[in-house]
């Protein structure tokens, strides 16, 4: 079984930098000048998520530390650790 993730990202706290979209698909850029995350839905707690497989998580990574603000958080299902 493929490993899992867990995007995490807080779309309100977002200033608009486009580095998360530059570096993966998972984010676009929209009229208000903020990311949306595709596919996603929003938690109780206010925070965007959606699940990636282990092949889209080189990118994804890559987005969330590229974030200047670190609105963008990656937990790994099987542990529960968050990698960023």
């Amino acid at each position: 079984m493929a490993k899992k993730y867990k995007i995490l990202y807080k779309r309100e706290e977002c200033i608009g930098f486009g580095g998360c979209a530059a570096a993966s698909p998972l984010f676009e850029m929209v009229e208000d000048g903020k990311a949306n995350m595709v596919g996603a839905k929003m938690n109780k707690n206010g925070w965007w998520e959606v699940i990636i497989d282990e092949k889209d998580f080189p990118k994804n990574k890559d987005a969330a530390e590229i974030c200047p603000v670190k609105v963008i958080k990656i937990i790994d299902l099987e542990t529960g650790e968050q990698i960023v």
